[in-house]
This record gives structure tokens, sequence and C-alpha cells, in this order.
């Protein structure tokens, strides 16, 4: 479960409504969600500072970065959530998904620019910061907009993998875990 109880129903009014701009009809607030929110305040913290909107990324990259963003924090629980909801709509591949989580992404699999991507969050991951030609590699490509977006990503989902870690949450059920890379 989580070492903080998550919210049961009947859900306060600042996370019911919350949640209607969040999640789809009918599906049922994430244990991520319903955990954070056990604070109204920590609720309110996390929703402001996050990503949750669509941005100006394509959700194909924007995926790309959120999956490899998790996978390199070790984070089962937001790997897999981002997997199984949103990797099929992304038009990621299952060979791409899984090297989200290899220790060296295969090039044969991405496009010049999703490399970049996968190489910006390994530099932010392992070293926090980007040198002069990563950042260049990065920009080739991209408004400032989008820039900003990637480092966000990295920076949030990393605080996420955090979270999930700390409260120890168990993948939600039915969703995939992150691969034996073998690395």
């Amino acid at each position: 479960m989580s070492r903080i109880a998550p919210l049961e129903r009947p859900f306060p009014g600042f996370f019911e409504q919350a949640m209607a701009g969040i999640m789809p009809p009918g599906a049922e607030p994430l244990t991520l969600f319903r955990s954070v929110a056990a604070s109204q305040r920590a609720w309110e913290k996390f929703s402001a500072g996050s990503l949750l909107d669509k941005g100006p990324l394509p959700l194909r990259e924007r995926e790309i970065v959120i999956d490899r963003t998790t996978a390199r924090c070790g984070c089962d629980y937001e790997w897999g959530v981002h997997v199984a909801l949103f990797a099929e709509r992304a038009g990621l591949t299952a060979e791409q998904v899984a090297d989200t989580a290899a220790a060296s992404p295969d090039p044969a699999l991405w496009s010049e620019p999703e490399l970049a991507l996968l190489a910006t969050v390994d530099s932010l991951i392992e070293r926090k910061r980007l040198d002069d030609a990563e950042y260049a590699r990065l920009a080739a490509d991209r408004p400032q907009a989008q820039i900003l977006e990637i480092v966000q990503l990295v920076a949030f989902y990393h605080g996420v993998a955090l979270i999930c870690g700390a409260l120890d949450l168990q993948p939600e059920p039915g969703m995939p875990t992150l691969p034996s890379t073998g690395d």
C-alpha cells in the first residue's frame, strides 16, 4: 500500500475537483494522488508544481522524457503508470519502452532528436547539469519553451520518484514494472 494512508471515498471537495480535471471519467484516482492528497497543503504544492497539463512538447517526446526519468530513478510505480496509459498513444514501440530502462539507449531505435532527449535526461540525473555541447544538441531543433519543459519534466518526475520511494508505493494493479535489463 502506502506508508501514508491514501484518501478514501468520500473524497474531500478539493481532491474531488482536482480529479475531475485529471482522471478520465469513471477512473479511480491513482494511489500516488490519493496519498499526496492526505495533506491538502502537500496536494496543492504537488499539483501547483506539476506538469499534468499538455504543455509545449508533443506527447511522444513528453513520454520519452518521463519514461527515461522514472526508469533512471528506479521508480516502478510511475514508469508503469506512464507506460500503461501513454506509451501506445505516444507511438512508442515495445522495444522503445523497454529501451527507456536500458543502461544505454539503442541508437537504432530512436531519431537524433529523441536521442538528444534521452541523453539530456541521463545528464541531468547523473550530473544535475548540461554542458555546452549537451545543451546545443538539445536546442538544435527546439524552442526555449520546450527546453524549459524538458528540464522541468525531469525535475518533477525525479521528485515524483522520491515521493513514490519514500511512501513505498507499489505499482498500480495491472501496471507493468521496469524490465530487468541485465546491464
